[in-house]
């Protein structure tokens, strides 16, 4: 199967159509994606702007093939769990990292690779993201917004600066953004199993306040060098007040009846990175980067449990500290040598310290203490990789053959755990090729090796317990140091086809053949249920990706797309058995109106969800998501805008459902009441 992959790479190659003359069309924000060799859409900053969204994996939902799960997790291909690669600047984002936390006002693009790539990393078995802060600066500019959001009642302010600068040897720019979110969430919890049916209604308050500032300095010497000094600065709060109640239908009730939780975090995040940058001689170049970041984070959790019979609460405080720090380094050497060809090689590593401290009290009724549970962890990830590229154009043909070695070693020390080693080498070999066809088209064809390292979490041995109703279907989790990478070889292939200008039809497909898959394994140890990762054999993932761009008239446009995924676990009995709960199917179609100083957007977005097997005996079954917005832009003058937008505004209740097959069988349901999100921003640029 492996070597089979790069033989069809070179037999389609080989038998492509001669080339035809290629006519140019001149559009800006589709120059990258026509011009790469791998397949890379790019969302620009211009398109960032134009829909008002809060955070970027608001934007980043319209693209082909992503979907954003809770908690913004993000999916390539339906694949979430670390399939994806996300990066900042080129480089891994940190642990962590959410991006609900990442203004759009601080971003000059977002690439999307759908295939791997050997200068800027291969762990991303579905693909990678590169988010690229803000960095360009053209002209003296000054801009301000001022934004609100609605949810059930609950109102989310939020306020962004941002100021660019430019001289003769020097220019800057800074971003802030100031934001409140509240989110309000009400859920029915049904547990069911043999002789026994409880429901549990819960209300969540969800709070937090942030600040970001994101400044930046660029400047250039006599003789050619050029510096750039890119920050990210990051505060946040959340408080997160939850209650619930349950009502017995039939059998026991559960370990509690009534809860009330509160969690707090107060954190930050400092990143850092400095650029060097010094042409050579026939256009050869060096470029050189040293970043680092720290990441300290301070919690705790207070937690009531009321029996339904019993003479008082059981009580629980949990004191949680995080402090990472990391810092990453590379080197790229770039060179055109002429006639069509050019050479890209370098190294780029890291290292990160994680020290994690939880220390839990419990106590009962009479305020005597049941038990102190002191968790400490000490961990350490160190990454070393030197790639290689080369690339060379003839006629209308471009190929680009990349390999990358990349090494990572992980270490933990617990207090109550074994230490934790692990050492783990990949070589990927990438393969591109490009044909331009008329009209501006392009058709592509890409073969890799990729893979997905396990987190360190994962990897320790310690063991997270449930906080009520411990069961098949609310487990508490342990990690494995015995996980291994998963490793994969894949191949893409797609085409663009502009038929007119500024109308695109594309489509593409994709193959994974995936060795080592982690998947979690539930067993019972004494009277508790455990869910702990492991390796269970391979996978074979495939999907076609289709997208269509079209302006009707000169004021109405439209656009759609659409994603069909499939995978099957080889060691997992169907049906069902999907890798990662990968979502099956997902799609947008969108129209917009533009007239002089009005803008109108109608967005109706749609994910399939239906029943995910992992074991032979747990099978998820995720909601269906549909959802429309609707939107209205006013330019109220060259420099003031103002926006209008609902939403959601379907707002449909969703609901989720574990169900365990085992001898003694148990489901949980979990419907979340929907709601529709108002939104009003105001924009102004004083140039």
């Amino acid at each position: 199967m492996k070597k089979s992959i790069f033989m069809l790479a070179a037999a389609l190659a080989a038998q492509a159509a001669p080339a035809q003359p290629v006519v140019e069309i001149k559009a800006a924000r589709l120059d990258q994606r026509k011009e790469d060799t791998a397949s890379t859409v790019v969302l620009t900053r211009e398109e960032l702007a134009a829909n008002g969204d809060r955070t970027v994996a608001d934007a980043l939902r319209r693209l082909p093939g992503i979907t954003i799960g809770d908690s913004a997790g993000i999916r390539m291909r339906g694949l979430g769990k670390g399939y994806t690669q996300i990066l900042l600047n080129g480089q891994p984002a940190p642990n962590g990292f959410s991006l609900d936390s990442l203004p759009p006002e601080v971003i000059e693009r977002v690439e999307v690779l759908r295939t791997a790539s050997a200068v800027l990393g291969t762990q991303g078995i579905a693909g990678t993201i590169n988010i690229v802060l803000r960095k360009s600066v053209s002209r003296n500019t000054q801009e301000m917004q001022i934004g609100m959001d609605s949810l059930h009642a609950a109102w989310s302010p939020r306020l962004s600066a941002q100021s660019t600068g430019k001289a003769d040897n020097w220019s800057h720019n800074v971003s802030a953004v100031l934001s409140r979110s509240s989110t309000p969430a009400d859920r029915t919890i049904t547990d069911s199993g043999p002789g026994m049916l409880r429901t549990i209604r819960s209300h969540e308050d969800n709070a937090g306040e942030s600040l970001n500032l994101s400044p930046r300095l660029n400047w250039s010497t006599a003789n050619g060098d050029s510096f750039a000094l890119q920050t990210i600065a990051t505060v946040n709060r959340r408080d997160i007040n939850y209650r619930s109640q349950e009502e017995v239908q039939l059998g026991p009730s559960g370990d509690f009846a009534d809860v009330r939780s509160r969690f707090r975090m107060r954190g930050y995040l400092l990143r850092g990175e400095l650029t060097w940058q010094r042409p050579l001689a026939n256009g050869a170049q060096w470029e050189l980067k040293l970043g680092g970041n720290t990441a300290p984070r301070d919690t705790d959790f207070d937690f009531s449990g009321l029996p339904l019979a019993g003479p008082g609460p059981t009580v629980r405080h949990v004191d949680g500290d995080i402090r990472e720090h990391g810092f990453n380094y590379g080197g790229k050497y770039s060179h055109p040598l002429g006639n069509g060809y050019a050479l890209v090689a370098g190294w780029d590593g890291s290292a990160i310290q994680r020290m994690q401290t939880r220390i839990e009290h419990e106590y009962n009724h009479a305020g005597a203490l049941n038990f102190l549970r002191d968790d400490r962890y000490d961990g350490r990830i160190e990454r070393l990789a030197a790639f290689a590229q080369d690339e060379w154009k003839h006629d209308a043909d471009a190929w680009s053959a990349g390999l990358r070695w990349e090494t990572m070693r992980t270490q933990a020390h617990g207090r109550n755990t074994e230490a934790v080693r692990q050492r783990s080498t990949v070589v990927s070999p990438v393969l591109e090729w490009m044909r331009k066809l008329p009209g501006d088209s392009q058709l592509r064809l890409g073969a890799s090796r990729s893979y997905k390292s396990p987190n360190m979490l994962d990897l320790i041995p310690r063991r997270f317990t449930s906080d009520n109703n411990n069961s098949p279907t609310n487990p508490d989790t342990q990690g494995n140091p015995s996980l291994r990478p998963e490793l994969a070889w894949g191949l893409d292939a797609g085409i663009d086809y502009y038929f007119a200008k500024d109308n695109l039809l594309s489509a593409s497909i994709y193959m994974r053949d995936i060795d080592n898959v982690i998947l979690p394994t539930v067993y019972r140890d004494g009277e508790r249920w455990v869910s702990m990762p492991a390796n269970h054999g391979g996978a074979r993932v495939h999907g076609l990706t289709l997208e269509l761009r079209t302006p009707l008239t000169a004021a109405l446009s439209i656009r759609a797309n659409a994603t069909f995924n499939r995978s099957r676990l080889d060691r997992v009995p169907g049906p069902d058995n999907r890798l990662a709960a990968q979502t099956p199917l997902s799609g947008i179609a969108a129209i917009s109106y533009r007239r002089t100083a009005l803008t109108l957007d109608a967005e109706f977005s749609y994910e399939a969800g239906g029943p995910s097997r992992d074991s032979a005996t747990f099978v998820s079954s995720a909601p269906y998501q549909r959802k429309l917005d609707l939107r209205a832009t006013w330019k109220l003058s060259p420099h003031q805008e103002f926006r209008l937008a609902l939403s959601d505004a379907l707002h449909p209740d969703r609901t989720g459902t574990d169900r365990y097959e085992g001898p003694a069988w148990r489901q949980t349901s979990i419907g979340t009441r929907g709601g529709a999100t108002l939104r009003l921003n105001y924009k102004r640029n004083i140039n």
